[in-house]
């Protein structure tokens, strides 16, 4: 748990690490303050979501539906076993079936 904490504060160093450095490229070759301003927000906003998406992908649990071709998953991140295994029993008998169609 204390690891998530700690997760928006690296993300935003890293999103404003990467921001800076764009702005610092960008003003040696005399691009407009404005624009420069609307990178670095873009570019900031853009890594810290990615930094933080990739932390939540690669620590979390996904159950996916046993049916063949259906596409219903569930995704959860902190959880006891007794819990994990209530939404792996729920993945698996959902009531409406998402098939996608192969060809």
């Amino acid at each position: 748990m204390k690891l998530h904490r700690l997760l928006f504060p690296v993300a935003a160093t890293v999103g404003a690490g990467v921001a800076v450095s764009y702005a610092v490229r960008l003003s040696a070759c005399k691009v407009p303050a404005l624009d420069i301003a609307a990178c670095v927000l873009a570019l900031f906003a853009t890594v810290t979501t990615a930094v933080h998406h990739l932390f939540e992908a690669t620590t979390a649990t996904t159950h996916r539906c046993r049916v063949d071709g259906c596409t219903f998953r569930v995704r959860i991140r902190t959880s006891d076993p007794g819990e994990s295994r209530r939404w792996q029993e729920a993945a698996a008998s959902h009531p409406a079936h998402t098939l996608t169609q192969r060809p």
